[in-house]
């Protein structure tokens, strides 16, 4: 770990795009954040919290105007004296004024600023977490999420939870003291029960009705299926702007599940360009029922599933059959190759399949760009309303993996607790408690050792 007695400094700020001029952060915190700032900035030396005109010399002869803003401890991001800098500059300028504050003190590591919030109980662990989880947002939904893990819910109802776990094991550790010299008993065990049980529904009710964050946070997912040859690498072609597929007349050209970024209006996901599904798979060699499968597995895990047929045939028998296989709760069905059906035949023929598919069909061209547009607008809207799904609760906590984990063997030992308070037990059921009470304590600040935030904060950038 770092040493917290350290001054550190770091841009803050997004990096400069070469020929550009932007204003720039540089933030400096720690014991001697005054004293390196009167080095490297020339104006009213702070005295308060404030933000002060001056200028910095950031070589000989190169002055800028600057403004700092100054933060005195304990009332600053990190909990120590903090400063920043804010100018406009070039990045090679930023870069010569970092150099000449290095001079000084040291450069911050990965979410050291953060990691110092912390330490100085300026926030929880879990919230740390959030202030990562809002820099790698890439949309609205998983920003919502990562607000939400921010605002400190999680830990508001996990020390309350906490607080109830404390009062009954203090009221089954005081009969246990009398137990010896007298009948006194503080809690019957039906009670005590009952109690251990209400604390463990609430904290599963945060395990069912949480937003699961690392859905928020990894990108989600749609997957072209159809038939061999049904047009799926063209149109993902076509998608994405390069060619990210091989196309050919050829069928089963696509071999395996090949995958690209699509950038949407208000979102990106993960496109999967899967092998052409057959009916008859299984009287396929051993490399076609490989290909089926990792084109089945690619599908089901998608959130949605883009289902490409190709309008200039007339036999859909296997598209119906292969549609209607798969276990998916999201479709959009795509005709593609439109330019090969006559403008005559053409609303009749979208018409037909419509109803043949029991869905609206987005008519599509990838030779053509017909429908590109249309094609990405319904995607982002699928994708934007399952993602809002997760995150319309306002009530809802926002939880990742590791706070799973600890809640799931929290609720573990109190079932356990429970069963042997009960049957009046109450050793065991003290026991299980404090390792109920113990397990929480994660979640905020007691008994972390340093290899879990090494884990957490090793996904922060520098100046964060």
């Amino acid at each position: 770990m770092y040493n917290v007695n350290d001054t550190i400094c770091a841009i803050s700020s997004a990096s400069v795009t070469p020929g550009c001029v932007c204003r720039s952060i540089i933030r400096i915190s720690g014991p001697d954040t005054f004293g390196v700032l009167g080095k490297v900035f020339t104006g009213e030396q702070p005295t308060r919290q404030g933000v002060f005109t001056g200028t910095i010399d950031a070589a000989d002869g190169l002055v800028i105007d600057a403004d700092v803003y100054t933060f005195f401890t304990p009332s600053s991001y990190t909990g120590d004296d903090l400063a920043e800098l804010h100018f406009f500059a070039a990045g090679d300028v930023v870069q010569l004024v970092l150099t000449k504050i290095l001079e000084h003190t040291r450069l911050a590591g990965a979410g050291e600023f953060t990691l110092r919030a912390y330490l100085n109980g300026k926030m929880d662990l879990s919230q740390a977490e959030a202030v990562a989880g809002i820099i790698e947002s890439s949309n609205m939904f998983q920003l919502d999420a990562a607000e939400k893990l921010l605002a400190g819910r999680l830990c508001k109802t996990i020390g309350a939870a906490r607080e109830e776990i404390l009062d009954t094991l203090s009221l089954i550790e005081a009969g246990m003291d009398f137990s010896d010299e007298e009948d006194v008993r503080f809690i019957s065990h039906e009670k005590a029960a009952e109690d251990i049980g209400s604390i463990r529904e609430r904290l599963e009710n945060i395990l069912s009705g949480a937003i699961h964050y690392e859905a928020m946070i990894d990108l989600p997912s749609a997957a072209f299926a159809g038939v061999p040859n049904a047009g799926k690498s063209s149109l993902i072609n076509a998608l994405l702007g390069h060619e990210r597929s091989i196309i050919s007349d050829r069928t089963g050209t696509t071999r395996d599940v090949l995958s690209g970024v699509l950038e949407l209006n208000d979102c990106r996901c993960t496109v999967f360009d899967c092998a052409g599904l057959t009916a008859n798979a299984d009287a396929a060699d051993i490399l076609d029922q490989l290909v089926q499968q990792a084109a089945t597995e690619a599908i089901n895990i998608a959130e949605l599933v883009l289902f490409c047929v190709d309008m200039s045939k007339d036999d859909y028998t296997d598209d119906l059959e292969i549609l209607g296989d798969l276990k998916v709760r999201q479709v959009i069905l795509i005709g593609t190759k439109s330019d090969l059906v006559g403008e005559s035949e053409l609303a009749e023929k979208q018409s037909q399949l419509g109803e043949m598919f029991n869905a609206e069909i987005i008519m599509t061209s990838a030779a053509r760009q017909i429908g590109i547009d249309e094609l990405k607008a319904a995607i982002g809207s699928r994708l934007i309303k399952q993602l809002s799904a997760l995150t319309e609760a306002d009530g809802r906590i926002a939880v990742n993996q590791r706070h799973r984990d600890i809640v799931t063997n929290s609720v573990k030992s109190l079932n356990d607790a429970a069963d042997q308070a009960v049957t009046g037990n109450e050793e065991l059921a003290a026991m299980f408690l404090r390792n109920a009470y113990e397990e929480l304590a994660g979640l905020e600040k007691e008994d972390v050792d340093e290899a879990i935030l090494d884990r957490v904060f090793s996904r922060f950038c520098i100046g964060k």
